[in-house]
């Protein structure tokens, strides 16, 4: 009986426990990873906890495979060391206040360190422990994931859960190395192919592997997020070549196989030669680079191996980024990326089991490769800026809060103050008001706010109330207090209402009794009309009240002006320079600042009144007459257009700018010309023609005005010609 159930364990039960294991880790860590790169991506990678953080736990992913590798003895007190652990973390995971690991990020930084020191070197020990049967149900377990996330996109799973349930199944497996040293499944699933002893195959997997590798991450450095396409394609192909070299018949090709080999390398090498963001051909790269690893992995790997390998990536992603940030010459960039040739070569050169002949044709090939279709990377841009999801002004000046960057501290919001594209850490929002919008990420914020709350920490939310503006998690700002401004809401804890004045300085009876009902959710430029009635019909108060919310309104849109303005947004500090001269005129300020931004802007036609007030300061007149101009004429307003000429011809006169007042005045007698103002244009070349009798312009303009004139005289003798012309 003991015998049946122990061949019953070894042959049944174990084996297909440890496929149900891999399979499962492989699906929940590809999980993990498409979770964990859309939250993470919120975080700020320019400060040194999360370099630190990457390179501890590459760190400690490499100390837990190459001890798992290369020691097969697994200590029973190690193993429940790790194990107890494994649940102390589990424990803590599920624990946890906040649903989003984001959170924790943020505001338990050194748990995160420890969770992910121990989470990467727990899974190098299991991945240094892969055998052919787990590893390809492994990679099972990726494909099947990842294939899967093609079609189900949105997948809403809190990064903590997926973090438990990957560590209770490492559980398992640290468990079950407590009874053996070894897996019993090795002795009955040794697959051992002749193509993994084969010495001629040794260099096939190391270049390829160091390729891939290098490739992957400059793929994710310059691609950032998740990146299911390349998961799908490496996984796929890694198994499928490990299954193909099973196969017996490929086993007695040597010569053939080595050829297919070379020449798959020297493809996969064009690949990464030709690329522009390290994207172009992403997938056949992967699949190629995936299928030769899967296909020409040794059954045994020596240490150094791994270690030559670290070293030829480390030269990849050198090279690769030098040639990023080193604005070469074309010619001089090909000649240095001719340094990628003997990392791909050296294997093969010190291969004593290679004749010469291949060794050559593998060199010249590679160097031809790089001479004829090496594709510099393309130096980043950045993005441009996208005024639909940043410009929707408010009049937060009606609030009466001084908003300032030494109290509060904002991210993603509406009002025109230096952002954070990231959300704060606990070091930043110190001492400070955190001030959130929730124009994107509503899950990561409103877990960031359930976080602030627990702390106590004065945080507000400004919400507009513009229909293209929907909020899927409003109903968690239920449980905050609101305070209703016209077309926005401020939320905020309780714990805050007295530590912020909220009381306005301005009388309530019009807040509450007659401007709330009339401006509440109306455009501005309706607002305007209703304030300009009041203005009109109404006096005392009221009219006193019209004059300081016109007042307000222009100070809130003034601000977004010269936000954008030191932003560098010309365009969007012009539109809100559009909105503030609706309620007052401008201010020298921002007379000032439309100057600036107009230079370099194209002129548009709601840009004409923006002009027109330019051209009442002294200082701005030139420009803006000359920018008028061309506008009134593209838009067949002859009268306006005559009627600048005119003003800056003056200018120019007044000035002793006479030579360019010459050219306007040819220009407004062209224009009149054309006009058929024979009553304006007249007086003005006989006048010329006086003073300078022997002008050829002013004569040819005379004689341009008599043939027009008789032309004219003609077709009115002629109705069929003149009826002809009307048509």
């Amino acid at each position: 009986m003991d015998s049946q159930w122990k061949r019953f364990w070894e042959t049944g039960l174990f084996p297909s426990l440890e496929f149900s294991l891999s399979l499962s880790i492989g699906y929940v860590l590809s999980l993990f990873f498409y979770v964990a790169g859309s939250e993470l991506s919120l975080i700020d990678r320019t400060d040194t906890a999360y370099p630190i953080l990457q390179a501890l736990i590459a760190l400690f992913f490499a100390a837990g495979f190459i001890y798992r590798k290369y020691k097969h003895n697994f200590p029973i007190s190690f193993s429940l060391a790790l194990l107890t652990l494994a649940v102390v973390q589990v424990v803590w995971l599920l624990l946890g206040n906040t649903s989003e690991f984001l959170i924790d990020y943020i505001f338990s930084f050194e748990l995160v360190l420890l969770g992910g020191i121990l989470s990467a070197f727990s899974i190098g020990i299991y991945g240094g422990s892969l055998k052919d049967f787990r590893f390809l149900s492994f990679t099972l377990g990726v494909t099947v994931f990842t294939f899967y996330s093609l079609f189900e996109p949105n997948q809403n799973y809190s990064i903590k859960v997926l973090l438990a349930i990957l560590y209770i199944l490492l559980s398992f497996y640290f468990f079950s190395t407590l009874f053996q040293q070894n897996p019993i499944s090795s002795k009955f699933y040794k697959i051992r192919s002749k193509i993994g002893k084969h010495p001629l195959f040794a260099p096939f997997y190391r270049s390829s592997l160091s390729l891939l590798i290098a490739y992957c991450i400059l793929h994710l450095y310059f691609q950032p997020g998740p990146k299911i396409p390349l998961i799908l394609s490496i996984s796929f192909s890694v198994t499928f070549g490990r299954v193909l070299s099973l196969l017996g018949g490929l086993k007695k090709e040597t010569k053939a196989v080595f050829l297919i080999g070379r020449v798959a390398l020297l493809f996969s090498f064009f690949f990464f030669i030709y690329q522009t963001y390290w994207s172009s051909f992403f997938i056949a790269l992967c699949i190629i680079n995936g299928t030769i690893v899967g296909f020409f992995k040794p059954n045994k790997t020596q240490y150094r191996e791994y270690l030559m390998i670290g070293v030829e990536t480390s030269l990849y992603l050198g090279l690769s980024f030098l040639l990023y940030f080193w604005n070469l010459p074309m010619g001089l960039r090909t000649l240095t990326a001719m340094l990628f040739v003997p990392i791909l070569v050296y294997p093969y050169i010190l291969q004593k089991h290679i004749i010469r002949t291949p060794r050559i044709i593998m060199l010249v090939s590679a160097s031809l490769i790089v001479l004829f279709f090496f594709s510099p990377p393309t130096i980043r841009t950045n993005s441009p800026f996208s005024k639909k999801e940043n410009f929707d002004p408010i009049p937060f000046a009606i609030t009466n809060l001084n908003f300032n960057e030494e109290e509060y501290i904002f991210y993603k919001s509406v009002l025109p103050f230096q952002s954070n594209p990231f959300l704060p850490k606990r070091s930043e929002i110190k001492d400070k008001i955190v001030v959130l919008g929730l124009s994107s990420n509503q899950s990561q914020i409103i877990s960031y706010i359930e976080r602030l709350s627990e702390e106590g920490h004065p945080f507000l939310i400004i919400t507009t109330r513009n229909k293209t503006n929907q909020f899927h998690h409003i109903n968690a700002l239920s449980l905050l207090s609101r305070k209703s401004y016209w077309n926005f809401d401020i939320y905020y804890p309780n714990y805050l209402y007295q530590k912020i004045n909220f009381t306005s300085t301005l009388p309530n009876d019009w807040k509450l009794k007659y401007f709330t009902e009339k401006l509440d959710n109306l455009s501005f430029q309706e607002v305007v009309y209703v304030l300009d009635s009041v203005l009109k019909y109404s006096s005392g108060d009221l009219r006193k009240d019209a004059i300081e919310i016109k007042h307000l309104y222009y100070e809130s849109f003034a601000t977004y002006a010269k936000f954008y303005h030191k932003i560098g947004q010309n365009k969007l500090s012009l539109d809100a320079i559009t909105y503030a001269r609706k309620f007052e005129s401008p201010k020298p300020d921002l007379l000032r600042i439309a100057f600036n931004s107009l230079k370099f802007t194209t002129p548009e036609a709601e840009y004409i009144p923006i002009l027109e007030d330019l051209s009442l300061d002294v200082e701005f007149q030139e420009f803006a007459w000359n920018s008028l101009i061309p506008m009134f004429e593209s838009l067949g307003d002859w009268n306006n257009a005559l009627k600048t000429m005119g003003l800056l011809e003056r200018y120019y006169r007044s000035t002793n700018h006479i030579e360019q007042a010459n050219e306007l005045e040819l220009a407004r007698v062209r224009l009149y010309m054309n006009q058929e103002n024979w009553k304006e244009v007249e007086p003005i070349i006989a006048s010329r023609l006086r003073e300078n009798p022997n002008s050829v312009i002013w004569e040819r303009l005379k004689n341009e005005i008599l043939e027009k004139k008789d032309s004219l005289r003609r077709i009115s003798v002629r109705p069929d010609a003149k009826e002809a012309r009307i048509q």
